[in-house]
């Protein structure tokens, strides 16, 4: 029974971990092609993606980038950690959308296709607030699948931001593993 109780321990500390899994000034510029998302890695805890974009809406820098969920976790929460002008202005806004696909076939210069779930605008009222059920058209957590998000400056400025990404266990991944941990208990007995 101790074992297994120190298994569920490490299992929960490794959940919540943080990490870095993108970040566009040490990681390189991610993809501006739409059809073609940058390919990250998330995994269990939390999973941060780092970007600066500028002057998107006149034909700038958009950013893209797409992971796939596997089979026993889900995301449970997406939040942006941070957006802000690095120059000290003050449009600090930045568009945020989520497609549940490997691509974004949603035109962002005619505004027509299908893959856009919904979407964000980092003011200061979204920056630490839960937005997964604003990005995902209603849903409160993600199952396995392939996701893929899109962002873009609204305006001229410059803006860095970051979204956070938690990645969970699924509750029957959960389920299936205490039920694994009763029956090693049942049969010490």
């Amino acid at each position: 029974m101790i074992k297994s109780v120190i298994a569920a321990s490490a299992m929960l500390v490794a959940t919540t971990a943080a990490a870095s899994v993108y970040n566009e000034s040490i990681d390189g510029d991610l993809s501006g092609d739409r059809f073609n998302p940058t390919m990250i890695s998330v995994d269990n805890g939390l999973n941060t993606v780092t970007m600066q974009v500028v002057d998107s809406a006149s034909g700038g820098d958009r950013d893209y980038f797409t992971f796939s969920i596997g089979a026993g976790q889900s995301i449970d929460s997406i939040v942006v950690t941070d957006a802000f002008n690095p120059a000290g202005g003050f449009d600090s806004t930045a568009f945020v959308g989520l497609a549940f696909d490997s691509i974004f076939d949603f035109d962002p210069d005619t505004f027509v296709g299908p893959g856009l779930q919904g979407f964000v605008l980092t003011d200061m009222s979204v920056v630490g607030a839960e937005s997964i059920e604003t990005l995902s058209g209603g849903l409160t957590s993600l199952g396995a699948g392939d996701y893929s998000f899109w962002v873009q400056q609204t305006g001229s400025d410059l803006t860095e931001l970051s979204l956070a990404i938690n990645v969970v266990p699924s509750p029957s991944a959960m389920g299936v593993l205490a039920l694994g941990g009763l029956a090693a208990v049942r049969r010490r007995r």
